[in-house]
């Protein structure tokens, strides 16, 4: 936990030290990602369609895994001009995996 902490602080302060220099810093926070090769990828090999359909239902409350190019295409957009004043966030891309209240 206290990784993820400071992943989510790194921002923060990097962004108020920077924000002068007009430099925007945030992060993006993944929830589980499939991709051919990823451990999500040999989970669903290596189990049975009822613990995989069970463990999506358990933890991933879009009823899917993410995949790589919603990632791809928020990295896109907070380096666009229209993410010009985003700053300091930390921005989860999980579908509500993280289910974080603030």
């Amino acid at each position: 936990m206290t990784g993820k902490a400071a992943l989510i602080a790194f921002p923060k302060h990097m962004a108020l030290n920077l924000m002068k220099e007009n430099v925007l810093v945030n992060c993006i926070a993944p929830g589980s990602i499939d991709f051919p090769g990823s451990s999500w990828d040999r989970f669903q090999q290596n189990s049975t369609p009822e613990q995989v359909a069970e463990f999506i239902d358990r933890n991933l409350p879009a009823g899917k895994f993410g995949w790589p190019e919603p990632i791809g295409d928020t990295v896109a957009f907070l380096a666009s001009e229209n993410a010009n004043l985003i700053t300091g966030t930390c921005l989860n891309v999980d579908g509500g995996q993280s289910r974080s209240l603030f």
